[in-house]
């Protein structure tokens, strides 16, 4: 009850921060307003009902660190704050944050840099830019007036 209360309290955006963590499939469903949403209080409540004791208690303390995963949008490489709850249990429990920091920039950099190179074989292979060449364009049709 106590967990299911606090998950409800959270608001949406730490419903979605949660249901990546857990891996909870995000399936939408048709609301009654008619629109296809995704209910994660359902999935929360379903997922939390099937927890045992200790992953009640794990889950709880999740719930409490989940705001802290959020990074504002005016400034992404803003650091996370030395009182912020996710940065006293990380000394807690003597997690290097900086070397988990490091670790997730090179991850993300890789895996930006995979997404640019895929974007670059989509593009025509007859100039780096991927414009063709004027004596290689198709003409196009004049339409006379």
């Amino acid at each position: 009850m106590a967990a299911l209360d606090y998950f409800r309290r959270l608001g949406h955006d730490n419903h979605r921060r949660l249901s990546k963590v857990y891996g909870w499939t995000e399936k939408k469903t048709k609301t009654t307003w008619g629109t296809q949403a995704v209910d994660y209080e359902k999935i929360g409540a379903t997922a939390v009902q099937a927890m045992s004791t200790a992953d009640l208690h794990r889950f709880l303390v999740v719930c409490a660190l989940a705001s802290d995963l959020y990074c504002p949008g005016y400034n992404p490489k803003q650091s996370l704050p030395k009182d912020s709850n996710l940065a006293r249990a990380a000394g807690r429990y003597k997690i290097d944050i900086a070397k988990v920091a490091a670790t997730t920039r090179a991850e993300l950099t890789k895996k930006s840099d995979s997404r640019a190179v895929t974007k670059k074989s989509k593009t025509a292979p007859n100039t780096p830019s991927g414009r063709q060449e004027p004596s290689k364009a198709k003409p196009t049709k004049q339409v006379q007036r």
